[in-house]
């Protein structure tokens, strides 16, 4: 069963996207063993859990020089700097540990879209 959110989570998860998507734009976090430029990942959806201390992030790809792998690696990678960054811009207790998952929506709109064609001519 499906939990409801809160107003609070909601608000907290919209801050989250709006802080750490701008870092990534403005950021210059740049590994010379990695082709992820990150001012092209996009963060999709944040979920915050009820005791605000774990967020999930979405993020896709928009690049194609990178896979989606390559991103989760790369935020993996550099989440320490992200939630340094996150803490200094929220105002919370604690700062959220970050996860981050790949955002497949996409994928699957054009998996349902090329079976809509194949039916509706």
């Amino acid at each position: 069963m499906l939990q409801k959110k809160n107003p609070r989570q909601q608000k907290i998860a919209a801050e989250i996207k709006k802080i750490l998507a701008d870092f990534l734009i403005r950021c210059n976090i740049f590994d010379e063993n990695s082709v992820v430029n990150p001012s092209l990942i996009s963060i999709t959806d944040v979920e915050v859990s009820s005791c605000l201390k774990h967020a999930k992030l979405f993020v896709v790809s928009l690049s194609h020089n990178f896979s989606g792998e390559d991103c989760l690696l790369f935020l993996q990678k550099h989440s320490p700097k992200l939630r340094y960054h996150l803490g200094s811009n929220v105002h919370l207790k604690s700062v959220p540990e970050l996860q981050f998952y790949l955002d497949n929506s996409f994928e699957q709109a054009k998996k349902i879209e090329t079976l809509l064609k194949k039916i509706i001519p």
